[in-house]
């Protein structure tokens, strides 16, 4: 009786430790290290709020805190150092940082000039990604990665999980000649890397001037698997800016992000909850019900919810839906295409449908730099069957799939 207590117990013990098992970041993994690698390093971090500790300790603070190295600059990506800045709003005022220098990449540069890097001897990225090729972190990171290579400075990536897991892959590769900020390396939209891997790909790759110069390392995580969403490595949520305070908010960017280039739709930006609304002044909200029910994902939940949203000081009042965080992603066979089939369907409105013609052209090249597609937008125009277009979009995942497994560094 009391060895199978003592089985009982042991059981109980190990579920125990399992449950409150966590993944280790790349930070953590070189705190452990007592920052061995960056011993007599003098260091520029380019970090925000994300760039913490499963207990919350900000990665600058334990930076500063080191005597084996010193952190001589910190660099900011878009929405500042605290992440507090909105999207798409530059900075080039001067901040410190408990007397350490901080500037801005979200400004006149986006990348480290020549200036910010002197007597830098080690550049660290540690940034926590969304999993979107448009989200401007990794136009970041592979921009810094450019101007090490180019000053001979060595660069180190502190590893972060992909939120969206390392499986999902979803959507077409970059065209090339859409290049931007928004779209930096030819990845599909949805990409199952870390930024970590991301790098080493975009070393190998030559994706930026003198790659093969640089000299980098990828600080790994432990305990991270590919079949992992957020929920999963039990690490604490931390926004990475404003539009997405939670990870349901990156669910619904992954879902939802391309169609609100348009500007003839909200996705719930200036509300309570980004990207997990859709409404319209074109429409009434029983049209957007029908539309959204029948195209997004079968296992989202979406109710009719009118709702007022403000942006640039500007309030509007929208009909439309509310879309309940996603369950059971590991079900969902796809996020991204859904979008484009309910856009095509409310182009069938004519309200809706003169508004959207009478786009300026400045918004129709944003939306081709965020899908980085060319021809989408006037297959929708025409409402063409886009099932073509998505067996494309399959196909060029299934290379990426190949192309990326040398640069893979987790299971």
């Amino acid at each position: 009786m009391r060895q199978k207590y003592v089985v009982f117990l042991l059981v109980i013990l190990s579920v125990t430790s399992s449950a409150r098992a966590q993944v280790v970041t790349g930070l953590e993994n070189l705190v452990s290290q007592h920052f061995a690698p960056l011993n007599g390093k003098r260091v520029g971090l380019i970090t925000n709020q994300t760039g913490r500790t499963a207990s919350g300790q900000f990665g600058a603070d334990l930076f500063l805190k080191d005597r084996s190295l010193k952190l001589v600059a910190l660099f900011a990506p878009e929405h500042g150092l605290m992440g507090t800045r909105k999207a798409g709003v530059p900075s080039d005022t001067p901040e410190w940082y408990h007397g350490v220098r901080v500037y801005s990449l979200y400004g006149s540069t986006r990348q480290p000039t020549k200036k910010m890097l002197r007597g830098i001897t080690a550049l660290i990225f540690d940034l926590q990604d969304i999993g979107v090729r448009p989200y401007t972190y990794l136009s970041t990171m592979v921009l810094a990665m450019e101007a090490a290579a180019e000053q001979g400075i060595p660069f180190f990536v502190l590893d972060r999980p992909n939120p969206l897991s390392g499986e999902r892959i979803e959507g077409n590769t970059l065209d090339p000649t859409l290049k931007s900020f928004v779209g930096q390396v030819p990845i599909p939209y949805l990409h199952g890397m870390t930024l970590g891997e991301l790098a080493q790909m975009a070393k190998a790759k030559g994706w930026f001037k003198n790659s093969a110069k640089l000299k980098l390392t990828v600080i790994p995580m432990r305990g991270w698997k590919r079949s992992m969403y957020w929920s999963e490595t039990r690490l604490p949520w931390t926004a990475p800016s404003p539009n997405i305070p939670h990870f349901e908010n990156a669910v619904g960017a992954a879902m939802l992000g391309a169609t609100g280039e348009i500007g003839v739709l909200s996705i719930g930006i200036g509300t309570d909850v980004p990207f997990l609304r859709i409404g319209s002044t074109l429409m009434g909200t029983s049209e957007v019900l029908r539309i959204t029910d029948s195209m997004l994902p079968a296992t989202a939940s979406i109710n009719a919810d009118d709702f007022s949203a403000q942006n640039a000081g500007v309030t509007k009042q929208y009909h439309g839906v509310r879309i309940a965080p996603l369950s059971n992603l590991k079900s969902v066979p796809s996020l991204y295409p859904s979008q484009f089939q309910m856009l095509e369907a409310m182009l069938r409105d004519t309200a809706f449908r003169t508004a959207f013609d009478a786009l300026p052209f400045s918004v129709n090249a944003m939306f081709e730099k965020v899908t980085g597609m060319r021809g989408l937008l006037g297959k929708l125009r025409r409402c063409e069957d886009l099932t073509p277009i998505f067996e494309s979009w399959q196909r060029d995942c299934d290379t990426f799939r190949r192309e990326r497994a040398p640069y893979l560094l987790y299971k």
